[in-house]
C-alpha cells in the first residue's frame, strides 16, 4: 500500500499537470488528507461507485 505522503505527492503532480492552481491544489489535498482519515478503503470505494 502507498504511503499518505507518497500519494499527496503524486496527487500534487497530477493537479499541476491539469493546470490547477495553488489554491486548488491546497483545497483538493485538504480535502483528500480529511477523507483519508475519516473513511477506510472500502468506504472510499462504495462512495465512488455510488456516484457512477
Amino acid at each position: 500500500m502507498m504511503k499518505e505522503s507518497d500519494f499527496i505527492d503524486y496527487l500534487t503532480v497530477a493537479l499541476k499537470n491539469l493546470g490547477y492552481t495553488k489554491a486548488g491544489i491546497f483545497n483538493v489535498e485538504g480535502e483528500v488528507k480529511r477523507l483519508l482519515k475519516l473513511y477506510s478503503a472500502a468506504e472510499i470505494k462504495e462512495k465512488a461507485e455510488q456516484m457512477n
